[in-house]
Parts: structure tokens; C-alpha cells; sequence
């Protein structure tokens, strides 16, 4: 099909859209907080800075750390990637210099930790593959990741009794909103605290996020234009993979394992009966540039889904910003190694399985290097 009209009637569908998504899978954005305040706490031996986000609503304050490293060679504001990880700075730091985060609940691992979901030492270095920061930083970025269990513990049971839930009080609406969609209004957060920095550059700013926290990343960038540029790698069911696509996990599956992340209070027997599909939420991000990653032993993520859906949401782009209007069929994208661009919007496919590795970052940053 070919690209939509003029802007007018693109906001038109995105503005729909984004509103069928919130009531629908993962809720309305709360409102940004009253205050964001930062302490900087560098680590010379580590290269980085350990943040202290202090963020108020109304009488409430909660505090989050951080991490940020900035390019070694440096001349101007740098452009900047943010993420949430699921073990945080600690995970990419090899020594121990950075604190762990007593209250942070994170989904149990069977690479490390005590299988309760808590961060201890055992998780140290265990992100270090995930977030190359040295790649990232030789390319010219500044880096600013987080813990998502300390934002959103990702438990069932605890979610609302930690972090950001309880800060953001809920008790006076009644609109509900899941994990996902709190932990996008984290990763808002820390645009909020690298806007901050006379370091960054505020017009620059990438957010990215594997797996659930690709999820995230997508709906986050659908809901601030701040965002540059969007990687979402693996993201699967209620990211980038459509429910109509049948392969991979499905929405009542994800329902039933992880049912705080998303809104779905019903089942979902048949996804065509459902008012929206994935390619909505990719396209929520237009006109701004958006990579996904995947891998061909990961099927329970679908990648052939997430490309479809990428294909799909490229008619919200106007057309003088795509090289083509056709997208090469799934036979030509189905091979590892191989890399799609089409304008602002790229994808690619890794050999091996559901991972976040250097190579999903090395083509990333090809892909992203213009922003700079």
C-alpha cells in the first residue's frame, strides 16, 4: 500500500492509534513528574558517572541510579543512546564500584543471582555483551542506562509496591497502566535527567531495549518526540511482532506469564477481533528513524513478524524520506547477517538466539550514525 497523505492526516492516525494502544494494551502515560533533580557521582576508575535521579510528584520523592558514560574524544554535545537493562550499570561494570539496589526486583536468571529476583554480586559483568559501552562510546555516543527492576520490580506481586507505581499514586484515577508502560515512563525519565547535561545533546537522543525492554522503548518513543531514533531488538509480543502474525508468542500467552506487564484483562481468542496491531505502535514514532533487531532461532519473538509490521508502518513516513515504497520479500530478509535499510527505518537479522550481543550494536550504530 502506498504511504499516506499529508501530515495533517498522519497525526490524524497516530493520534488514534496511540490512544486505541493505551486504552487498549499498555495503558495511558502517566504525567511527567513536578521535578527531576540529579547528583553526579564520578567513578574514575570505572569511566563513568553514577547517577542519582531524584524525581518528585507532588509530596513524594523517590531516588533511582544510573549510569553515564561519555565519548572519550569529544568536541561538541554528544549524541546519546538510553536504555533500561535488566541488571543495570552493575551488569556492565566489571568491578564493583557501582552500587546494587537493595529494592530492585528483577526476572529471575539462571545465569547468576540467588533465583529470588534480588541483584547480588553474582550479576556483576553479566550485561557487559548486552551494552558494549566501549563500541558505543568509539562511535561517538554517550551512554545512559539504568536497572529496570529498581523503576518497575517485574513481579506480579510487587510491581505496585515499589518504585515508580507508588510514587506516580495511583489511588486518585482510575485509568490503569501496566509495567510496560511504566517502564517507558522511566526511560522518559532519563531523557528527562540527560537533557540536563550540557554534555548531551538533547536533540540527539536514542532510546533502546531488548526483549520486554524493547517493548518498552516503542511505546516510549510513541509517546515523546524528544526521542531521535528507536531500537527495539527481539521486542516479540506487544513490541514490534504482530498478534495477526501467527508465529511466537501469542498476547494470551504473555498474559498469563507476566500478567502486570500489559492491561489485557480479557482474553484474546482471535487477534483479528483486536482494533489495533503492531505496526500501529512502530508507526506512532513517524517521522523519526526505527531499527529492529532479531534473530533466526528466535521464533517466540518473530522477527519475519517484526519486519512485517516495520514494512506496514512505513506508510506513515512520508514518501521522499523512504528509498522504495516496496519492501524486499521475507525470503530475501530471512538470512543471518542480513541488514534492510529503507530511509529512517532499518532492520536486520542475527544468527543464534534471543540475545542482545555486539553485532545486533554494530549494525545499530551504522544504521544510527547520521543522527550524530
Amino acid at each position: 500500500m502506498p504511504p499516506l497523505g499529508p501530515p495533517g492526516e498522519r497525526r490524524a492516525v497516530q493520534d488514534r492509534w496511540r490512544a486505541v494502544l493505551a486504552q487498549e494494551l499498555y495503558g495511558v502515560m502517566p504525567a511527567p513528574p513536578c521535578r527531576v533533580e540529579i547528583e553526579r557521582i564520578p567513578l574514575p576508575n570505572e569511566g563513568v558517572e553514577h547517577l542519582l535521579l531524584r524525581i518528585s510528584v507532588a509530596d513524594r520523592t523517590r531516588t533511582f541510579d544510573a549510569a553515564l558514560w561519555l565519548p572519550r574524544e569529544r568536541n561538541r554535545p554528544a549524541p546519546l543512546i538510553c536504555g533500561l537493562d535488566f541488571v543495570g550499570p552493575a551488569g556492565i561494570l566489571t568491578g564493583d564500584s557501582f552500587p546494587l539496589d537493595p529494592h530492585a526486583i528483577i526476572f529471575a536468571r539462571s545465569d547468576g543471582g540467588d533465583g529470588t529476583g534480588h541483584l547480588d554480586d553474582t550479576l556483576r559483568g553479566t550485561s557487559a555483551g548486552r551494552w558494549p559501552v566501549a563500541m558505543m562510546r568509539d562511535a561517538g555516543f554517550a551512554v545512559l542506562v539504568s536497572c529496570y527492576g529498581s523503576w518497575v520490580p517485574d513481579h506480579p506481586d510487587i510491581w505496585k509496591r515499589r518504585g515508580v507505581h507508588p510514587l506516580l499514586d495511583f489511588t486518585a484515577t482510575r485509568e490503569p497502566v501496566g509495567a510496560i508502560g511504566l517502564w517507558a515512563w522511566s526511560l522518559l525519565r532519563l531523557i528527562d535527567a540527560a537533557a540536563k547535561h550540557p554534555e548531551v545533546d538533547a536533540e540527539r537522543m536514542v532510546v533502546a531495549g531488548h526483549s520486554r525492554l524493547g517493548k518498552a522503548a516503542l511505546w516510549a518513543t510513541a509517546n515523546d518526540a524528544r526521542i531521535r531514533a528507536v531500537f527495539a531488538n527481539s521486542s516479540g509480543c506487544a513490541g514490534a511482532a504482530p498478534a495477526r502474525h501467527p508465529v511466537g508468542e501469542t498476547l494470551d500467552q504473555l498474559r498469563a506469564r507476566f500478567p502486570h506487564w500489559l492491561i489485557l484483562n480479557e482474553p484474546v481468542p482471535d487477534p483479528a477481533t483486536l482494533p489495533y496491531d503492531q505496526h500501529a505502535l512502530i508507526a506512532l514514532a513517524a517521522p523519526r528513524a526505527v531499527y529492529v533487531g532479531g534473530s533466526e532461532e528466535d521464533l517466540w519473538a518473530d522477527p519475519v513478524g517484526g519486519y512485517l509490521a516495520l514494512a506496514e508502518a512505513s506508510r506513515l513516513w512520508p514518501r521522499e524520506m523512504l528509498d522504495c515504497d516496496v519492501w524486499p520479500p521475507v525470503r530475501e530478509m530471512w538470512c543471518p547477517g542480513r541488514r534492510i535499510i529503507n530511509g529512517p527505518l532499518g532492520c536486520h537479522l542475527r544468527s543464534g538466539g534471543h540475545d542482545l550481543m555486539p553485532f545486533d550494536w554494530k549494525h545499530f550504530l551504522g544504521f544510527c550514525s547520521s543522527i550524530r
